[in-house]
């Protein structure tokens, strides 16, 4: 059994809150929890860590749900487009997650949420811009928007008979 790095649980406690709340602070400093606190503790550090990840998972999924309601994607390229902005902003997560300090069945959980998570997202994404497809006033009719910007080319439907 090793002792936890400088700081220990507080020290954790502390990361973890910064963490819960949005920010992504180095983990210098922190050591793993492998044993070195006792149970009890040890047991209640997991329950935190476990605690704040979920609570940026869901600040990702509140965020990205807000994001699609204030402009739903105009197609699959832009929904695509939306979903890998969104992926790339789970990366702290995935650091976490991978860390070697977080013990390896809590590991593996964390990047079982986030594959849900991410399946989620690319759902919810098709479905905004399939819903847009239809008008909500007459349904089965095509929206009064367009899907996917048509990309011109220079010179692309100029000059006589275009």
């Amino acid at each position: 059994m090793s002792a936890p790095a400088r700081g220990g649980y507080a020290a954790w406690v502390t990361w973890l809150e910064a963490f819960r709340r949005g920010e992504d602070p180095a983990t210098e400093g922190l050591g793993p929890v492998r044993g070195g606190f006792g149970s009890y503790v040890e047991a209640r550090l997991l329950e935190r860590l476990s605690t704040a990840f979920a609570e940026r998972v869901r600040q990702w999924q509140t965020s990205l749900g807000d994001r699609i309601v204030a402009q739903p994607p105009d197609g699959p390229v832009a929904a695509a487009a939306l979903f890998q902005d969104a992926v790339a902003r789970l990366e702290p997560l995935t650091r976490l997650a991978d860390s070697p300090l977080v013990p390896r069945p809590l590991a593996v959980s964390m990047h079982d949420m986030l594959r849900s998570v991410r399946e989620g997202a690319r759902s919810a994404l098709d479905e905004a811009w399939r819903r847009g497809l239809e008008d909500v006033h007459a349904p089965g009719m095509p929206a009064q928007r367009r899907v996917d910007p048509v990309v011109r080319r220079p010179g692309a439907g100029v000059g006589p008979g275009r």
